[in-house]
């Protein structure tokens, strides 16, 4: 009889508006590089949505804080224009 596990090493949520509430799990994943592809294809498949990427209560990634580093990052390329 096969066993399905419940929990993995890495998790990728979608939360609410306010940041509150998980609304959906999205993916369970044990490799990092695979847990790092799986958050940022729910980036582009769900743009404008609070996503997170966590190691436990570990956050390595939060599609809020990107959107607004990135705004940032593209202005420094720019040369400030």
């Amino acid at each position: 009889m096969a066993v399905t596990r419940t929990h993995f090493a890495f998790r990728i949520d979608l939360w609410t508006a306010d940041g509150e509430s998980i609304v959906e799990h999205v993916a369970g994943v044990e490799d990092y590089q695979l847990a790092l592809a799986t958050y940022r294809a729910a980036v582009q498949r769900w743009p404008g949505a609070a996503l997170t990427l966590r190691q436990g209560a570990r956050l390595i990634e939060d599609s809020r804080r990107t959107r607004v580093a990135s705004r940032w990052s593209d202005k420094g390329r720019e040369g400030g224009r």
